[in-house]
């Protein structure tokens, strides 16, 4: 009984560690405009997605560009 609840906490917590995103680049267009990138990693795969950014005061609206 204890063998697949060890197993089952153990693949839960690798599948959360292997779910990651971060920002890897920002690259400023313009005064307002950037250009930010993020990675993510699943389980078996990677991919990043890059967004274009607008800055007003405080905020930034980001729209998807393109999906690597």
């Amino acid at each position: 009984m204890k063998r697949p609840l060890v197993f089952g906490l153990l693949l839960a917590s690798l599948g959360a560690i292997g779910c990651q995103g971060s920002y890897t680049s920002i690259r400023q267009i313009d005064g307002t405009r950037y250009h930010v990138t993020r990675a993510r990693q699943g389980f078996f795969s990677a991919k990043g997605t890059v967004f274009d950014c607008q800055a007003k005061g405080e905020a930034m609206t980001c729209t998807e560009i393109s999906d690597l």
